[in-house]
């Protein structure tokens, strides 16, 4: 019943679908990033639900009047190069059989998170985009919390489906998930939402420490420590986060603690040595093959551990983004993997230093603030945890890249400084993105010797 449920529910929107992409934009990143179909035991848990999605959505955007163009994002060029990229090692990889799966998910990925960045060039439908995959993330999110409350910690959150299948990898996509949920409690779309959405942000922390994972936690801390270097009352937020962190070490069982403290000795610790053992088998590799490794998931070809693997461990996931990719991809593709994740992180920062000075582009301003800080969960987490491919990432790089666009149009119109008050008129050119600022203004020739901002009587 279950599943005729869900599969109702987003086949009811495929015909809008075809005539408004960017519905089906919102259906995919729904099913992408909940996995309602997880919920499901019959027929609707392995139908291909994110492939039909997609067809009708591109149809969908061929066939919409909308001028559809890419934003030539440094973020998006960063992602092409990448993606190029991990078509050539598949092609000279050592299994491609193996290689070709990990390949098609991860194009799957890439291609819509660069084609939301096409549809959703609009400020409604950037804060569709973000509300969807907030609420998506944040039911998951929201449920840990509580059963981790209810149960006193005693019991794991375990993992919820697709790229969050383990404790680890949904520790990381909560830890992802906080700085959006601080942005949804400082920007709600209506009052009655205020407090409830104040409360997610209470709750989906408290589920990254329900999962047990130390690499969830370590990510969890780094979220903290940016939170804290970032925002301007920095005694008050680190006396509450301290008060808030040290009651829930005194909540949670001793089993947790312990597991948590095994992080200090990690020489004594099986798992750490078994994971250390992996990063030796990534370096191994690229000693033979440095430029373009041995193709997707070679950890799981049995030739691989026989030629790289250090001998009395046994082959397993690389628990690292970085020796994930260096293994798979050479340095060249580690190389591309830190410049397309350096270049998300950058551009969210200088963003939202740009957009925060106006009242109009504020709220845009915040959502790139979060970006980098949820890009900053991932990059430390990420040491630990191997989810080179997690869709949340490439998603967070696309809002990225539509917040640009957006803060842009909103910048071309009638402005109003947030330290002054002052008010100006709308801007005569659309700024560029540029290494040094951003989106520092550049104004037309005629105009620069005659300042386009007018200020306006109140």
């Amino acid at each position: 019943m279950r599943g005729l449920f869900v599969a109702l529910l987003i086949f009811m929107w495929m015909p809008l679908a075809v005539f408004k992409p960017q519905i089906g934009v919102l259906v995919w990143s729904w099913v992408s990033h909940m996995v309602p179909q997880s919920y499901t035991y019959n027929f609707a848990r392995g139908f291909p639900f994110l492939v039909t999605v997609a067809g009708v959505t591109i149809i969908g955007m061929f066939l919409s009047r909308d001028k559809n163009r890419l934003a030539w994002h440094p973020a998006i060029v960063a992602m092409l190069m990448y993606w190029a990229w991990v078509l050539i090692t598949t092609a000279a990889a050592m299994e491609p059989s193996v290689s070709q799966p990990k390949l098609i998910h991860v194009s799957k990925v890439m291609l819509f998170a660069i084609l939301s960045t096409v549809i959703m060039q609009s400020p409604n439908r950037l804060k569709a985009f973000v509300w969807v995959m907030f609420a998506s993330l944040a039911f998951i999110g929201i449920k840990g919390g509580l059963f981790t409350v209810l149960t006193g910690g005693n019991s794991r959150v375990q993992g919820a489906g697709g790229m969050m299948g383990d404790n680890n990898q949904l520790a990381m996509a909560m830890s992802m998930l906080i700085p959006f949920a601080i942005y949804m409690a400082m920007h709600p779309p209506t009052k009655l939402l205020k407090w409830p959405l104040r409360g997610a942000a209470i709750l989906i922390p408290i589920s990254v420490v329900g999962t047990h994972s130390r690499g969830g936690f370590v990510a969890l801390l780094g979220v903290v420590g940016m939170l804290v270097l970032k925002t301007k009352r920095k005694f008050l937020t680190l006396f509450v986060i301290a008060i808030v962190g040290v009651a829930a070490v005194a909540f949670m069982p001793q089993s947790w603690k312990n597991r948590i403290e095994s992080t200090e000795s990690a020489t004594e610790d099986n798992s750490f040595l078994g994971r250390v053992s992996m990063w030796k088998f990534s370096t191994n590799v690229v000693e033979d093959e440095p430029v373009f490794g041995a193709g997707f998931d070679i950890f799981y070809v049995r030739h691989a551990a026989e030629l790289w693997m250090p001998p009395g461990y046994k082959a397993r996931a690389p628990h690292s983004i970085y020796f994930e990719v260096l293994a798979e991809h050479g340095y060249t593709g580690l190389i591309l993997f830190l410049t397309m994740l350096f270049t998300g992180w950058y551009a969210g920062g200088s963003q939202a230093k740009l957009y925060r000075k106006y009242e109009e582009t504020k709220w845009v301003g915040d959502l790139c603030w979060a970006c980098q800080l949820s890009l900053v969960a991932y990059a430390i987490g990420g040491l630990t945890v191997n989810i080179a491919t997690f869709d949340v990432f490439y998603h967070i790089l696309a809002i990225v890249v539509m917040s640009s666009v957006v803060g842009e149009q909103l910048r071309a119109g009638k402005l109003t400084l947030i330290s002054t008050g002052e008010v100006y008129g709308a801007k005569q050119e659309s700024t560029k993105w540029t290494p040094g600022g951003a989106a520092a203004a550049q104004t037309s020739r005629g105009d620069k010797e005659k300042s386009t901002q007018v200020r306006l009587d109140n």
